[in-house]
């Protein structure tokens, strides 16, 4: 019986925890990349979600050899619904940056 009760706090326990969202940056636009989701369960505040979603943004950029460029973003805190965030931005050769 404690089995069945600890499998079946593990399946809700990692089903609260499921984000939805891209996974990782997506191609919009001619040199436009965006990164979207929902928090997990402990999630609340949306502007530190953006601030995880501008961090994958800079990796992605650097990556290609590239500096990233905020171009919009939005974010809504947790409260009857998870938090969520979007983040658009651009990668630009370096050189251009220092311009």
């Amino acid at each position: 019986m404690r089995g069945l009760i600890a499998i079946i706090f593990a399946a809700l326990t990692v089903g609260c925890a499921t984000k939805t969202g891209t996974d990782g940056p997506v191609n919009i636009g001619p040199d436009l990349y965006m990164i979207g989701g929902l928090g997990g369960t402990f999630d609340h505040s949306g502007s530190a979600l953006k601030a995880k979603f501008f961090q994958q943004a800079q990796q992605f950029c650097a990556s290609k050899g590239q500096t990233m460029i905020p171009v919009n973003s939005t974010h809504k805190d947790a409260g009857m619904e998870y938090s969520s965030a979007e983040v658009q931005f651009r990668c630009i050769n370096s050189a251009a940056s220092k311009n």
